[in-house]
């Protein structure tokens, strides 16, 4: 029997491999692997009014509302902003609906393996054998290929369990909202209204050097849905990681990770999904780019790889989603982080958007410094990691500081006095 034949073959179905498979059909015959039923989700997602508009995606839209509360101990801020939830099984039926429209090959299977070969790769799955010049990988944090060649150089994760509730006692509907449960374990509540009655709510955790489990938190998330929401009725339940960190390789010969396997999701912000819809056009188009020029090796794959990643902001993100799981582990349960989202004013929203140029990372990373003082947040830094995280604050303090003396701003000398003897801070200093 003659082996089926692909122009590229993208391994898994969630949001990474239905976008890419969408746009990449326009162009070419695409088959879409995937082991459990395709166009099935245990996410929950929200977004942004302008996103759902631009990627088509305002008839998934069940929620929208003006501002997102992030609330600590003794801290409240409202992240102002154009914000939707989704239902997130509309998402995901809109784009399978798009990929079979343009003709893509979808098939519900295992993918078990690959192999180079001299055109390009063959993978097998349980059912059969294909081949094609470029192996899409969206099978995300437990992907195979990543497994097989050991790429995981770091990884970080916000673990996720819950449910989408049906609760009919509520006596207004509820808003996006995130707090701490201030237990010992250091878990977190996430809300996400879906209707005047029904509500995904979750916990959340960040977890060091782990992919997490999400099963983990099911207990504690019975008792908390129980204490908060007695008459709650579960209609689905979700779960998940979001995994942060970095590959060896973001590319193989004829092979490319996207999405999760690809170690897309920003440090510090849970936004995979987002970084998905941003993400995905820019990807689709410089593989496009590759095809046709033949250049599908692993050196030209890596570039369209870089392509997606910023790294004075990947850098900031570091710091950011370092402080976010030694925040949540602190005496003060993340009053930290809220501090410094109260700081930042307006321009928060840019954190959770991931929209931050360098601009944005100088005012963050002062305001950062003038939130919480850096005696505090040294402390909450395992030694074995101290190097790292401080050599990024001073870098950021450092530019940061330089462009406020060129556009002749007089910095107060305690701010100087934190970082002595770094050049060009010497000079006008003054007691403002």
């Amino acid at each position: 029997m003659k082996m089926e034949s692909y122009d590229i073959i993208i391994a898994g179905a969630g949001p990474a491999g239905l976008t890419a498979a969408v746009e990449l059909s326009k162009e070419f015959k695409v088959l879409l692997i995937e082991k459990h039923k395709p166009g099935t989700t245990n996410a929950t997602w929200y977004s942004y009014a302008d996103r759902a508009k631009e990627y088509g995606l305002d008839d998934a839209v069940a929620v929208r509302t003006d501002y997102i509360k992030f609330t600590s101990p003794s801290e409240t801020h409202f992240m102002r902003d154009d914000c939707v939830i989704f239902d997130h099984n509309k998402v995901m039926e809109i784009w399978l609906n798009r990929a079979r429209t343009n003709g893509v090959e979808i098939r519900q299977e295992d993918f078990l393996d690959y192999q180079n070969v001299e055109n390009g790769i063959v993978v097998k799955t349980n059912k059969g054998k294909y081949s094609a010049p470029l192996l899409i990988d969206a099978m995300g944090i437990n992907s195979k290929i990543v497994q097989k060649n050991d790429l995981i150089k770091r990884k970080d994760a916000w673990v996720i369990y819950g449910a989408r509730v049906k609760n009919v006692d509520f006596e207004k509907p509820q808003q996006l909202e995130y707090y701490p449960l201030n237990d010992d374990a250091n878990t977190y509540v996430g809300i996400h209204p879906v209707s005047n009655t029904e509500t995904n709510f979750y916990l959340f955790k960040g977890e060091k050097n782990t992919l997490g489990n999400p099963e983990e938190l099911k207990e504690k998330f019975e008792e908390v849905l129980k204490k908060t929401q007695p008459n709650a009725e579960k209609l689905e339940t979700l779960s998940g990681t979001i995994v942060s960190g970095s590959l060896k390789k973001y590319a193989l010969d004829n092979i490319i990770f996207f999405g999760s396997s690809g170690m897309l999701n920003p440090d510090g912000c849970g936004m995979g999904f987002n970084e998905i819809l941003k993400k995905h056009r820019i990807f689709s188009a410089a593989i496009s780019k590759a095809m046709k020029g033949n250049r599908l090796d692993q050196k030209n794959l890596e570039k369209v790889a870089e392509k997606l990643r910023d790294q004075e902001v990947i850098h900031f993100q570091k710091i950011i989603g370092a402080f976010s799981l030694y925040f949540i582990k602190s005496t003060s349960k993340w009053d930290g982080g809220v501090k410094w989202l109260n700081a930042m004013g307006d321009d928060s929203k840019n954190w959770m958007r991931n929209e931050m140029d360098l601009k944005w990372l100088k005012k963050a990373n002062i305001r950062l410094h003038s939130s919480i003082p850096i005696t505090e947040t040294v402390k909450m830094i395992p030694l074995d990691e101290l190097p790292f995280i401080m050599g990024q604050l001073v870098r950021f303090t450092h530019k940061a500081l330089l462009s406020k003396i060129k556009e002749g701003v007089k910095l107060p000398s305690e701010v100087l006095k934190v970082l002595p003897g770094l050049p060009g801070l010497k000079s006008r200093e003054t007691d403002e």
